[in-house]
């Protein structure tokens, strides 16, 4: 059964369907003109290092020159939304007056320029009762979609866009996104790493897919191989070492995890979610008996308390441990322990303790 819901979902597309009249889609991704070719990779460039003003009259000699190159046409756009003003106006009266030699791509363009997702909605619907292939409004459909909070008719759209435009990676990401927020982590994951074998230099999804491996389908080593690689990117950064303290817990290494948490903790004292974890371990996972509970109890206490003491409770889990769960933990201890100390905590009230093994 799990099987059969993959293959509906984000293992399978339905094939492409293509008008006998419409252009081949490899049209949609090439400039032969050598002018225009160069204004492309030249205004590429500038766009990577965030630089739109530069990039700007490139990407308007691309549009001229290479009319098809439809994402050459998006990021002229983009960038003039972005810049504002006179870019824009400019802009906006070169689609308005676009006489492109194919139909489809000239109503997308300006179909993207819709003041309203309503709007706009129902300019891509017309586009593709006449090119049910046009891959990229299948792509620009699934976000209106998506944003409007149909999360399901996106899903079918993301599918259309990747069966009609295997290039469109981003549509696999998106999608992966919308199944991870519909609860579809498994199908999710599929996509992830399909995206991230054509943009394995995508450090912000290879994250969120790791978060997804780690917290949603408990998947450590798969999610450790790509902690590796980020983490040779960018050594000590603060949430990938509680992404490595998080894979260590789950593979059954309470003392190294918590070793782990501490030194995020040291990095950075205001990482409660470090303290709430720590208290876990002491609290629930490392105690085998009364006697293991005696023992790193007062631990779990101290961890609690900084926890209570950082937190800023930014989601509902925190909310509700800030609130409700640590205070009842905390109870619970000081039922074995007795009251409270109240004691200043430091760092090393959390660190394992000398002598205990693992």
């Amino acid at each position: 059964m799990a099987l059969a819901v993959l293959l509906l979902g984000g293992g399978c597309e339905v094939g492409p369907v293509r008008p006998r009249n419409a252009p081949d889609p490899a049209v949609y991704v090439a400039c032969e003109d050598p002018v225009g070719a160069a204004a492309w990779q030249r205004a590429q460039a500038a766009l990577a290092l965030g630089d739109d003003a530069t990039a700007l009259v490139d990407l308007r000699t691309c549009a001229e020159r290479c009319p098809l190159l439809v994402r050459a046409h998006l990021a002229y756009q983009d960038a003039a939304r972005r810049l504002g003003g006179d870019a824009e106006r400019a802009m906006q009266a070169f689609y308005l007056a676009d006489a492109n030699e194919v139909p489809v791509v000239r109503e997308y363009l300006r179909a993207r320029l819709a003041e309203t997702s309503y709007a706009q909605g129902g300019a891509l619907r017309a586009i593709l009762a006449r090119d049910p292939s046009f891959a990229w409004a299948h792509l620009s459909s699934a976000r209106v979609h998506r944003r409007q909070g149909r999360l399901l008719q996106a899903v079918d759209a993301f599918g259309a866009a990747i069966a009609n435009g295997p290039d469109l990676h981003e549509a696999r990401l998106e999608r992966a996104q919308v199944l991870a927020e519909l609860g579809r982590e498994v199908e999710a994951a599929v996509d992830y790493r399909a995206y991230l074998r054509a943009r394995p230099e995508d450090e912000v999804a290879t994250r969120a897919f790791v978060s997804l491996l780690l917290y949603q389908l408990e998947r450590t080593g798969e999610a450790v191989e790509l902690l590796d690689r980020l983490e040779a990117r960018a050594p000590g950064d603060p949430m990938l070492r509680m992404d490595r303290a998080a894979a260590l817990w789950q593979s059954n290494e309470p003392q190294q995890a918590i070793e782990a948490y501490v030194a995020v903790l040291a990095a950075d004292p205001g990482t409660a979610r470090a303290a709430l974890n720590i208290g876990y371990l002491y609290y629930e996972v490392v105690p085998r008996d009364a006697a293991g509970r005696r023992r790193f109890w007062p631990r779990a206490r101290a961890a609690f308390r900084m926890f209570l003491a950082q937190a800023r409770p930014s989601d509902g889990h925190e909310q509700f441990e800030f609130t409700l769960g640590v205070p009842y933990r905390l109870e619970v201890i000081a039922e074995l322990l007795g009251p409270d100390p109240e004691t200043e905590v430091s760092l090393a009230d959390l660190a394992w303790p000398v002598g205990d093994g693992a």
